[in-house]
Parts: structure tokens; sequence; C-alpha cells
């Protein structure tokens, strides 16, 4: 399944719906977040691409792959490469975002902390997706 495809994001979306350990984590968590590799042309990504997901009360609620821009509450942007550490586990995303391999984009890192344990979630069931 390619990084970032709709199969790949529908695929995320049921397995943040399995998960016990998101679903507590993110019980209060309401919004949108959008994952977003930058535009590469020699990667197939022109205008760079985003997995947007509604997320609600430890739910998602459904997922879209949009090129260029992403509208959602919160937006985190990389390289395929970044990403591609933060999945395989060689990069956490919040060095990632200190060290500036993640770019928050839209929303605030201080909006983000109350949600510390539900990203960490997050990622664990991204890394879960083929």
């Amino acid at each position: 399944m390619e990084l970032f495809s709709p199969a790949w994001a529908e695929a995320y979306c049921q397995k943040l719906n399995e998960s016990e350990a998101y679903k507590k984590a993110a019980a209060t968590w309401e919004g949108s977040l959008a994952l977003r590799v930058r535009p590469d042309p020699s990667l197939g990504f022109p205008e760079g691409v985003a997995v947007v997901l509604d997320l609600w009360h430890g739910a998602c609620r459904g997922v879209r792959v949009v090129e260029g821009e992403a509208e959602a509450d919160f937006v985190i942007e990389a390289d395929l490469a970044t990403w591609r550490e933060v999945l395989e586990g060689r990069l956490e995303p919040l060095m990632g975002l200190m060290r500036g391999f993640l770019e928050l984009k839209r929303g605030s890192i201080a909006a983000l902390a109350p949600y510390a344990q539900a990203a960490q979630e997050l990622v664990k069931v991204a890394r879960e997706v083929p």
C-alpha cells in the first residue's frame, strides 16, 4: 500500500477506530489534522499531498486525501523521507518538530500540548498500516 494514498488513508482511519489506546488518549480531541507531504515532482507529488483526518472524541469520522494545500485545524508538513522516518520509528514527531524536520503549518504547539498522548497514539497506529 502506497504511503499517503487513498487506500493507505482509509486503512489508517479504520485502524484508529479499532485502537482502544487511541480512543482513550483522544477522548477530548475535537477537530481535523492534516499530515502533508511537501511538493516533490520527482516523487509524484508536484503540488504536495495530504491525508486529512476528521477526529472526534477518539474516533476517526472520516479521511480524505487532497493535493495541494490542506484545510484542517492542524497541519503538519514534512518531506516524504521524513514521514517515512516517523512511520518506521526512527524519528519521534516531537523531536522532528523541535529539530525542524516536521513543520506545524497551521495550529499551535500550545493547542496540541494537551493532546500529546493522543498524538503519540496517532503515530503508533500509523506505524501499523502496511
